[in-house]
């Protein structure tokens, strides 16, 4: 355990050094081509709305505020050092305007009312935004972004089947539907959590032979907290701890389970949840300390002050219960192909179940049940913990439930028994 800390430790230290780095390196690049490709892309943000994009469907709603912000901050360019401008993520402000809008007017052309810097997060989707805008408007971004999880999603399912755990695969496409996959490739901000989520269990299904030696599943879930933190700006972060997590329970109970006790499972489970949230909170406690050399203990003070915010107490300051934020967000599914695709998903599993119970003599599974209950509560958990923030952005926060479904999704089919999981090994397709 002292070899696996000082490695953690190292690990994070390593990732607050490099993320810091790379900002400095795109915030290098000359903004003469990248100012050409967002200045193409203000027509798509003026036709954007916060309205539905598929009406009737809550959950289809595009998030242009975030991504407004930031293709905002990948325009805003001055005199000060790269370090600084790496450590503030500045952004061009507009009295009484969105930042949608504040971007959109810039263009206009029409002299900002103000500069706001955001060093509380790392912003660290400038690392991909810079470069790109060079060679692409936010349109094309949006089409590379519907091929790309479109691949992660193949990849997925690929690794699923070399592992023989093709009866998984339906719940996948089933957590996949409830990410609302129509739009989630269309705003920036909901798709970073989505590839940092499905490429952490992909990595841990295609490689957990090699993860499981020397602590290196501990390693991975690290990583993960680590990007999130990096990446994303609060959307639904768990997805990257619950997904993965319940993908480490379901290849254990395939391939270790004849080998590991139940004290050995648990604990492997709290570890890896613990070396996420340290990843995470590590990670986002890094960009607070880098940017004190450039903005003072203001920076500690407006975390903590946005913290207190967007948490219960926020909320209760606000009379917004927990209630209120698990409706709001409850909502967004209200439609009946989300109820409808449960529904019909656990009547065949367990028309299968009784099958392979009563017929095949196949064993029922219960071993591994509690560990993916416990799964599914964690967002229920997190919108408990993040009760203002939760209510006020429920149109992107409601996408933490996925892992609740994919929880239970894989659950009740790994209530079907031994036989098809006796063979869980590596093939070729």
């Amino acid at each position: 355990m002292k070899k696996v800390l000082f490695r953690s430790i190292l690990l994070l230290l390593c990732s607050i050094a490099c993320g810091y780095l790379f900002l400095v390196i795109v915030f290098c690049i000359p903004q003469n081509r990248i100012f050409v490709n967002l200045a193409n892309s203000v027509s798509v943000l003026e036709r954007d709305s916060k309205e539905e994009m598929i009406f009737g469907y809550p959950s289809s709603r595009l998030d242009v505020f975030t991504d407004g912000a930031m293709l905002n901050a990948t325009l805003h360019t001055n005199d000060e050092s790269v370090f600084k401008r790496a450590a503030a993520c500045y952004q061009y402000l507009y009295d009484d305007l969105d930042r949608e809008q504040a971007f959109i007017t810039y263009f206009e052309p029409r002299e900002p009312d103000d500069v706001m810097s955001y060093p509380r997060y790392w912003h660290g989707i400038l690392v991909a935004l810079k470069p790109a805008f060079l060679f692409f408007n936010y349109s094309d971004i949006r089409v590379i972004n519907c091929l790309g999880q479109i691949a992660v999603v193949c990849f997925t399912v690929y690794a699923f089947v070399r592992k023989r755990l093709n009866r998984y695969i339906p719940a996948v496409f089933i957590m996949y539907l409830f990410l609302m996959p129509f739009t989630l490739p269309l705003s920036i901000q909901y798709s970073s959590v989505f590839y940092i989520g499905f490429v952490s269990l992909t990595l841990l299904i295609w490689n957990y032979d090699l993860l499981k030696e020397d602590n290196r599943v501990i390693y991975l879930f690290l990583m993960t907290g680590i990007l999130t933190s990096y990446f994303d700006l609060l959307t639904y972060p768990v997805f990257t701890l619950g997904v993965p997590l319940t993908g480490y329970v379901l290849i254990r109970s395939g391939e270790d389970r004849h080998n590991i006790s139940c004290y050995e499972k648990w604990t492997g489970l709290i570890a890896c949840g613990v070396a996420w949230f340290a990843g995470y909170a590590g990670m986002w406690a890094g960009k607070i300390l880098v940017s004190i050399p450039f903005f003072g203990m203001g920076s500690i003070t407006d975390a903590f002050d946005n913290i207190g915010k967007r948490s219960v107490t926020g909320a209760a300051g606000e009379g917004i219960t927990y209630m209120d934020a698990l409706n709001a967000n409850l909502f967004m599914y209200k439609n009946g192909l989300f109820k409808n695709s449960l529904i019909d998903y656990t009547v065949v599993v367990i028309i299968t179940l009784l099958y392979s119970v009563l017929i095949k003599k196949s064993k029922f599974n219960r071993s591994d049940a509690f560990c993916f209950m416990c799964i599914m509560v964690i967002p229920f958990a997190w919108y408990l913990v993040t009760a203002e923030h939760a209510h006020v952005h429920a149109f992107m926060t409601y996408r933490n439930m996925a892992v609740s479904v994919f929880a239970y999704c894989v659950m009740i089919v790994n209530l079907i028994g031994d036989k098809a999981t006796d063979d869980t090994v590596d093939v070729d397709v």
